[in-house]
């Protein structure tokens, strides 16, 4: 875990290798100064992982006859899940503390990967994130934040494609922590708080302001699973 505090002549370098051809990881970062900046790189590499979709088996990404939320899941296929051990995970982070103490942090993420349904057909998707936050050096500190977000799953017939182009705001109090922490077999962010815009997918969630749908395709938060 790294703070909110400006990182010093820090440079990471983390392998990991499991024998055989099973997962393996890869992380490497680090930070320099220039003109009053500190400016932080970090790329995390994933590969052959699993990384556990939010609408958990049995019921995974479903249609709703079958308990589940994405109507543009037909029926017949069942569920949908990934499969163990078929995920490549390429993560980056940028960060940059300027001399009053604001912050701008970039995420990129990218997730493609293997899933099958209840009937053993196999489908490939493919996941893209691009986050943007702005943080202000006051207290309590009001966190702008841009986010483009894209799902796609392909197989059997089926070709699907949700995703936003959203802006939002949401307060942070005690200000927040920058992390990197984690395995990063999980979606997350690289900050804490993060407030998402919405809880429900459609009202605003508890401390967001200034929600804009700048776009929206298909049901992301249905059909959404990372």
């Amino acid at each position: 875990m790294r703070t909110s505090r400006p990182i010093m002549g820090t440079v990471l370098l983390v392998c990991l290798m499991l024998l055989g051809p099973g997962p393996s990881a890869f992380a490497a970062s680090g930070t320099h100064d220039t003109d009053g900046i500190s400016r932080l790189k970090d790329t995390l590499r994933l590969e052959n992982v699993t990384i556990p979709w939010s609408f958990p088996p049995p019921v995974g990404l479903s249609h709703p006859d079958h308990g589940g939320t994405c109507e543009a899941i037909p029926a017949a296929v069942g569920s949908i899940n990934p499969v163990d051990n078929s995920s490549d995970r390429v993560r980056k982070v940028t960060r940059e503390v300027r001399a009053d103490g604001s912050q701008v942090i970039v995420q990129d993420d990218l997730i493609i990967g293997t899933a099958k349904d209840s009937h053993g057909a196999t489908y490939h998707f493919v996941y893209k994130n691009h986050l943007v936050l702005q943080v202000p050096p006051d207290l309590p500190a009001v966190v702008q934040v841009k986010m483009t977000d894209s799902f796609r799953l392909t197989g059997h017939g089926l070709h699907m494609h949700v995703g936003f182009d959203w802006r939002w705001k949401y307060e942070a109090p005690d200000g927040i922590t920058f992390t990197l922490g984690g395995d990063g077999m999980n979606s997350n962010w690289p900050v804490e708080p993060f407030v998402f815009a919405t809880a429900d997918g459609v009202t605003a969630a508890p401390g967001v302001t200034d929600w804009q749908q700048r776009s929206r395709r298909g049901a992301p938060f249905n059909c959404d699973p990372l």
